[in-house]
């Protein structure tokens, strides 16, 4: 296996190879152990993971988890295709055809900490609406002149709370906070603008956080609410989830792909543009329900694109 991009994230390499990580932590994943501790015990009690570590000093559970996040990472998308196309050479799969499915993972996430974006885009405009109007009380208050037209942009929010600050400077005004204490006009505006801001931070947070998806969980912001199979309370509930979408030749899993989306209509043109780093398939097949017409468009016209309806 050619595992450069691998070897190109490290400056220094230390006793233990990357390759010899990169064994033990594909090792443990297919017995279902997912732990760096687990992992690093393993390598002193197990005689696979002694076989596989080569007698070389065991790493510890920290060594395994900047190997994961830091290393393994970045080219983990690489590696598998160096896989299938190892899987290929041997003669394991035929590399002719495909056959995709895919399934829905419920997240481990709270299913009551949704954020939907449709909310918080109204809540963020009727908010601009609330600035606006906030900045055409203060230059009245105060008489001064912050928007010179008629769109109010960022900046005039920016020069309005520099200016109110330093009214409060010039006048010697010190805010007060209680009960049985009365604020001035210029705290109350001061305040305001404040609260404002602080909760357009968050709408523009979120919706950074949610890109193009509809929706995203609080406790685990990668997953998405679509609808399961599983539906206890029977009313169709959404829960945060992720829709996993894998290809198989010859009984062997060649190809994982995890999306956001909510249905598999659109799934299939992601997965043949990440199958393109491998060099052994060119025909595909696919279950009922993806978007064939969007697909077609999306190939090359050399690409060899095969339909199969499974009903």
């Amino acid at each position: 296996m050619d595992l450069t991009d691998l070897y190109s994230t490290y400056e220094r390499i230390n006793t233990v190879s990357p390759r010899t990580l990169l064994k033990i932590v594909l090792y443990s994943y297919m017995n279902g152990d997912y732990s760096s501790r687990s992992m690093e015990l393993n390598c002193k009690r197990d005689i696979n993971f002694m076989y596989l570590l080569e007698g070389k000093p065991v790493p510890d559970h920290v060594t395994f988890s900047r190997f994961r996040s830091i290393h393994f990472a970045p080219c983990a998308k690489r590696i598998l295709a160096e896989m299938s196309n190892l899987f290929y050479e041997l003669g394991e799969i035929s590399g002719e055809t495909i056959f995709i499915d895919g399934t829905k993972i419920e997240a481990c996430a709270n299913k009551y900490t949704f954020v939907w974006k449709k909310t918080v885009t109204k809540n963020q405009a009727k908010l601009l609406i609330k600035i606006a109007d906030l900045i055409a009380e203060c230059e009245q208050l105060y008489g001064i002149r912050i928007v010179h037209g008629d769109t109010v942009k960022m900046k005039h929010v920016k020069r309005l709370r520099k200016k109110l600050y330093a009214l409060k400077q010039e006048e010697n005004i010190v805010f007060v906070h209680g009960i049985g204490k009365r604020k001035t006009q210029l705290q109350k505006s001061i305040e305001t603008l404040e609260d404002y801001l602080d909760r357009l931070k968050g709408y523009t947070k979120k919706l950074h956080i949610c890109g193009k998806r509809n929706s995203y969980s609080k406790t685990d912001p990668d997953a998405t609410f679509m609808r399961m199979k599983e539906d206890a309370m029977g009313n169709g509930q959404l829960k945060p989830a992720f829709n996993l979408q894998h290809g198989v030749d010859s009984e062997y899993i060649v190809w994982l792909t995890i999306g956001p989306q909510p249905t598999d209509t659109t799934t299939l043109i992601h997965l043949i543009f990440c199958l393109s780093l491998m060099n052994s398939s060119d025909l595909f097949s696919h279950f009922y329900g993806f978007s064939v017409v969007q697909c077609l468009f999306s190939l090359n016209s050399s690409d060899v694109f095969t339909i199969c309806l499974i009903h």
